[in-house]
C-alpha cells in the first residue's frame, strides 16, 4: 500500500517539515551546506547562435499569428497584413530547415522549372501519364528538388496543380520539398490540399534535412479543424518519429462509422505495425504503443537533429519575456510540450537560461510531458532551488509528473531547507502525486496549526489519491465542503478536488453521489453566474456531506 511505503520516508520531518508551527512564519535558513541557486546564464542566445538562428526580433506578426493558427474563414493567405515583414526562414524558421542560417536562396535553372510544369501539364492533361511523370521525378529528384520546392510554394497555384507537384514531392522527398510540403499544412485555405501535403510528407520521415517539419505538424494538430488534414498530419508525424497524433487518430477511429473513421483506424494500425515491427498486430499492441510513447519509452530521432533543434529553440525563445504574447506563448508550450523524449535534454539546458518566462514555462512544459520529459530530471531537481520561487515550485511539480517514482528524496530534501512558502506548497502538492505518497506528512500539513488554505489543498489533494482510513479520509472531505461554501480562500479548488473524488468514489451511494453531484452543474454547458457558481458549490457541499454522514 503506497501509505505503508511512505512511512519510512519521512521518520524525521514532524508535523510538516521545518516551519510547522506556522504557515506564515519566515523560512529558516537552509542547513550549513546546503545547495544555493544555480547561477543563470544566456542559454538562450548561446544555442540560436550555435545553431545558426536567431531570436524572433520584436511581437510575432500579425500574419504569423494567423499561419499559427491556421486560416479561418475570410482570411487571404495571397497578400501580407500591411507592417508584417515577409514569412521566410528569418521570421518564421519553423517552416523552413534548409534556410535555417538565413542565407538567401540561389536562383532556380530555367530549364528545371520548365520540365517541372511540364511534368505538371502532362499529368494534368491525362491520368495515364502520371505514372511516367513520376519516374522521371524520381530520374531527376536531386536537380529538380528545388524547382518542385518553389513550386509548392506559389501561392497563386491552382489546388489541382499543387495535388499533381504532391505527388511528384511523395515519389522523391527531399528536404526543401519537405520545407515547402509543411508551410503548406500550415498556411493553405484549401483543407484539401492541406491533408495532401501531411500525406506528401509520410515519405519523408526518412529523409535528411525533413525533421524540422515535425514542429509545424504539432501547431496542425492544435488549430486543425478537418478530419482529413488532422489524420494525414498525425500520421506524417508519426512517420518522423512523433506519436503525438496517435491519441487523435485513436479518437476519431471510435467515432461513428464513417469514411473518416475508417481512414483513421487503418492510419492508426500502420503507425503501430511500423513500430512493433510486425504485421499481426492486435489492440493490445496499440495500448502498448501510446503507453510508451506516454512513458518515455519509444524514441525515434529526427535523422536531422540540428534542423529540429533549431525549430525547437526557436520555440523556446517564444517564451521569453521579450515579446510575451499569449497565443504565442500558447502555440510554443503546446509545440515544445508533444516532443518526443529526446527534446527533454534541450529543455533541461533551457532551465539555466537567465530569463524567469523561459525557465517558468519550461518547468510547465515538462509538466506536460509527463514521463517523455524523464531526461530532464537532473536539471529539474537543480531548478528546486531556483532564485524565482515560481520557477522553483513549478519545477517540484513538474520533477514529480517526469519522475514519479525518483522525485520523493529531492522533494523532501528541498523541504528540509525550509523553503520559502510558495515553494514549500508546491513541493507538498507535488509529494501527493509522487509513486510513493507521504501520507503522514501530509496529514501532518493538513492539521497544521494556522496553515493556509492553500498548503491545506495542496495536501488535501494527495490525501485523496491514497489509502486513507476512513476517519482521516472524512476529516479531509468535511473541511473541502466547507471550504466550498466560504466566499474567502479557494472555494474552487475545494470543488475540483471534491469532484475528482466523487468520479472514483466506490461503495454504496456512489453511483448516486455522481449522477446527483452533475444534477447541480451548468445545463448545456451554460456558464454558471457568480451567484448560480456559489449555490452550486453550497449544493454540493451538502450533498457530499450528507453522503459521509450515511456512509460511516
Amino acid at each position: 500500500m503506497r501509505l505503508r511505503a511512505a512511512l519510512a520516508l519521512v521518520p524525521l520531518l514532524g508535523a510538516c517539515g521545518p516551519g510547522a508551527e506556522g504557515g506564515d512564519a519566515a523560512p529558516a535558513a537552509a542547513p550549513a551546506g546546503a545547495p544555493g541557486a544555480r547561477p543563470t546564464r544566456d542559454v538562450l542566445d548561446a544555442t540560436l547562435a550555435e545553431l545558426g538562428v536567431s531570436r524572433r526580433k520584436g511581437v510575432i506578426s500579425a500574419r504569423e499569428l494567423r499561419a499559427n493558427r491556421g486560416l479561418m474563414p475570410g482570411e487571404s493567405a495571397d497578400l501580407p497584413e500591411e507592417g508584417d515583414a515577409p514569412l521566410d526562414a528569418t521570421s518564421a524558421p519553423t517552416l523552413d530547415p534548409a534556410g535555417a542560417s538565413g542565407a538567401a536562396a540561389e536562383p532556380l535553372d530555367p530549364e528545371m522549372v520548365e520540365f517541372r510544369d511540364g511534368l505538371v501539364g502532362m499529368a494534368l492533361s491525362d491520368p495515364r501519364y502520371l505514372k511516367t511523370a513520376l519516374a522521371d521525378v524520381v530520374a531527376t529528384s536531386e536537380e529538380l528538388s528545388p524547382s518542385m520546392a518553389a513550386g509548392l510554394r506559389e501561392r497563386a497555384r491552382p489546388a489541382d496543380e499543387l495535388k499533381v507537384l504532391m505527388q511528384f514531392a511523395r515519389a522523391a522527398p527531399s528536404a526543401p520539398v519537405a520545407a515547402a510540403l509543411a508551410e503548406l499544412t500550415l498556411t493553405h485555405d484549401d483543407p484539401t490540399v492541406r491533408a495532401f501535403a501531411s500525406w506528401a510528407l509520410v515519405p519523408a520521415g526518412e529523409t535528411e534535412g525533413s525533421g524540422a517539419v515535425v514542429t509545424t505538424l504539432l501547431r496542425r494538430l492544435k488549430y486543425e479543424k478537418d478530419t482529413q488534414a488532422l489524420i494525414w498530419a498525425a500520421r506524417a508525424l508519426a512517420s518522423h518519429g512523433n506519436l503525438s497524433g496517435l491519441a487523435a487518430l485513436s479518437a476519431i477511429a471510435s467515432g461513428p462509422a464513417s469514411d473518416d473513421a475508417a481512414a483513421a483506424n487503418q492510419q492508426f494500425y500502420e503507425v503501430v505495425r511500423s513500430t512493433v515491427g510486425r504485421e499481426d498486430v492486435a489492440v493490445e499492441d496499440a495500448n502498448g504503443v501510446m503507453a510508451d510513447w506516454a512513458s518515455g519509452s519509444v524514441d525515434r530521432p529526427s535523422p536531422a537533429p540540428d534542423a529540429l533543434r533549431a525549430s525547437v529553440w526557436r520555440l523556446i525563445s517564444d517564451l521569453s519575456g521579450e515579446h510575451f504574447q499569449l497565443r504565442g506563448v500558447d502555440d510554443a508550450r503546446f509545440i515544445l510540450s508533444r516532443l518526443g523524449p529526446w527534446a527533454a535534454a534541450e529543455l533541461g539546458a533551457a532551465l539555466e537560461d537567465e530569463d524567469d518566462y523561459v525557465r517558468l514555462h519550461v518547468t510547465q512544459v515538462l509538466e506536460r510531458m509527463g514521463q517523455r520529459g524523464g531526461g530532464a530530471a537532473p536539471s529539474l531537481r537543480l531548478a528546486l532551488r531556483d532564485q524565482s520561487d515560481a520557477v522553483a515550485g513549478a519545477a517540484a511539480e513538474a520533477l514529480a509528473a517526469v519522475a514519479p517514482e525518483a522525485c520523493l528524496p529531492a522533494l523532501l530534501a528541498r523541504l528540509e531547507e525550509a523553503p520559502p512558502h510558495e515553494v514549500r506548497v508546491a513541493i507538498i502538492r507535488a509529494a501527493g502525486r509522487s509513486a510513493t505518497v507521504p501520507a503522514p506528512l501530509l496529514l501532518g500539513c493538513f492539521r497544521e496549526a494556522g496553515a493556509p488554505t492553500d498548503l491545506r489543498l495542496a495536501a488535501a489533494a494527495g490525501l485523496l489519491g491514497t489509502d486513507l482510513g476512513t476517519g482521516d479520509e472524512n476529516e479531509v472531505l468535511n473541511w473541502l465542503a466547507e471550504t466550498m461554501t466560504r466566499p474567502f480562500g479557494d472555494p474552487a479548488g475545494a470543488e475540483a478536488l471534491v469532484g475528482a473524488w466523487v468520479a472514483k468514489v466506490e461503495g454504496s451511494g456512489g453511483d448516486e453521489l455522481r449522477a446527483a453531484w452533475s444534477d447541480f452543474g451548468p445545463k448545456q454547458a451554460i456558464i454558471h453566474t457568480a451567484d448560480q457558481a456559489r449555490a452550486r458549490r453550497s449544493g454540493r457541499a451538502a450533498l457530499l456531506q450528507a453522503h459521509l454522514t450515511v456512509s460511516r
